[in-house]
């Protein structure tokens, strides 16, 4: 299933779920027997926590909404139209972004190199993104492969990182180019520091839960710039536990985590970008993150 965050005057948004029809059902207003309803989620995040039985309550929530009558939900504002509801990042305020950037094994790093982004940075789809140098220093617009934890993860085996994997997502990792040659350490804390502005970390547009994508072995991922498409990655899913267990030995990890797997060759759009630029990033045939650029 897709999970969502809808934007609403609740400051984290309210879980919302795309129905079989290609609407949006609202969680905390979806219609429920009694025993149902003594437990409606708060967040996309309880979710995920709550594991498979948080998966099967959002499913019998989607049964009860199939046999009401459709038009009576879209009425009563339960059914939203997903081209005109406002989403927030499916995970409104990740206790942790760390990025990944496994290409960088040259400077010398036995693992892959690993920092944080701010939660500050994160921002959801459709949204206008200032950056806050001209266009003409660069960017840079890095498509990742995202994965969202559903319980807590430290010092654990490839198998143990499996099972913490509760769901998939898209983020756009903005920055300065990446310094090329040797870099001092005010450069590399100048680049770091670039990726730390409020937009910088686009997230969504929705979470594809991992019991959807089980038996996948990868998936294409393709970064689009004003509609015309340019790089396309296909990343292995089969990567990534052993990957996360690595980062376990270094970092402890909490439900609604992100962790942004860098694609393979670190694929990083070289173009320059200007003003009104739209970049896009899609996991082909499931779903689209888009962001707007100002500088």
């Amino acid at each position: 299933m897709q999970l969502v965050t809808i934007e609403c005057r609740e400051v984290a948004g309210r879980p919302g779920v795309i129905t079989a029809g290609g609407e949006i059902l609202d969680l905390a207003a979806a219609p429920t027997t009694l025993d149902q309803a003594q437990w409606i989620p708060p967040s996309v995040v309880s979710i995920l926590a709550a594991g498979e039985e948080g998966r099967e309550r959002v499913q019998r929530l989607l049964d009860s909404a199939a046999e009401a009558d459709p038009q009576q939900l879209r009425e009563a504002g339960v059914l939203l139209p997903t081209d005109q509801t406002r989403l927030m990042a499916p995970v409104r305020r990740p206790g942790l972004v760390l990025i990944l950037e496994s290409d960088r094994a040259a400077l010398g790093e036995p693992d892959p190199v690993a920092y944080i982004k701010s939660p500050n940075t994160v921002v959801g789809p459709a949204t206008m993104v200032t950056v806050p140098w001209r266009a003409a220093q660069g960017l840079s617009a890095r498509p990742l492969l995202g994965a969202v934890l559903g319980r807590p993860l430290h010092l654990a085996g490839t198998e143990d990182a499996a099972a913490a994997i509760a769901a998939y997502t898209l983020l756009l990792d903005l920055s300065r180019p990446h310094p090329e040659g040797a870099v001092d350490a005010a450069g590399w804390r100048a680049y770091q520091d670039s990726k730390q502005f409020p937009g910088a970390c686009p997230i969504g547009p929705a979470l594809v839960t991992a019991d959807e994508l089980a038996g996948e072995s990868g998936l294409t991922i393709v970064l689009a710039v004003n509609g015309v498409e340019g790089t396309r990655i296909d990343h292995d899913l089969l990567d990534v536990p052993a990957t996360l267990a690595g980062l376990s030995q270094r970092f402890g990890f909490r439900p609604g985590d992100v962790i942004g797997f860098d694609l393979p060759l670190g694929a990083e759009d070289q173009r320059e970008y200007r003003d009104g630029d739209t970049v896009a990033v899609e996991f082909e045939g499931c779903m689209r993150l888009e962001t707007r650029l100002r500088f």
